[in-house]
């Protein structure tokens, strides 16, 4: 079983999806890289800035902030505060999550996922993403989203 969520993700300068809320310095450059060929899988940042083995055998765990996030609707995705921490421009769109999934009242956080759909109206993300493409947030919210009535646009794609 998959489920469908909403992110927000910087875009590095090679057009990579990156998390827009967690910033990777300290981490392998590619460990936070939402990949372009295929799932991404979670890590727990916990033990990696430990050097540690996991602290768990599953992720994400349910007494940990490891997993891949994303909100559940819309709505929430529209109310979320711009990321500050990345002077990056960012994107957003939604996500299919699997494997194991931790289901909050506002969003999820998962084992696996990949990229489905973005809007992007400047063209900043890889062509290497196999994700539709969309130019206004009506057109990406009437595809992708059809448990809500139509969020308001966040405005994340102005960068």
């Amino acid at each position: 079983m998959s489920l469908l969520g909403w992110r927000q993700w910087a875009v590095d300068g090679d057009g990579l999806l990156r998390p827009a809320w967690t910033p990777w310095s300290p981490f392998p450059s590619g460990m936070l890289l939402w990949r372009p060929d295929g799932l991404t899988e979670a890590h727990c940042l916990r033990a990696r800035a430990s050097g540690q083995d996991p602290p768990h055998d599953l992720l994400p765990a349910e007494d940990c902030l490891c997993g891949l996030y994303a909100w559940r609707d819309t709505a929430l995705l529209a109310a979320a505060r711009r990321p500050r921490w990345t002077r990056l421009p960012c994107v957003i769109g939604t996500v299919r999550l699997g494997g194991r999934v931790i289901i909050a009242e506002r969003g999820y956080r998962a084992q696996r996922g990949y990229p489905v759909a973005v809007l992007d109206p400047r063209g900043l993300v890889s062509p290497r993403y196999s994700v539709a493409r969309y130019r206004t947030w009506s057109a990406l919210v009437a595809e992708w989203d059809d448990q809500r009535p139509l969020a308001r646009d966040p405005g994340l794609h102005q960068d």
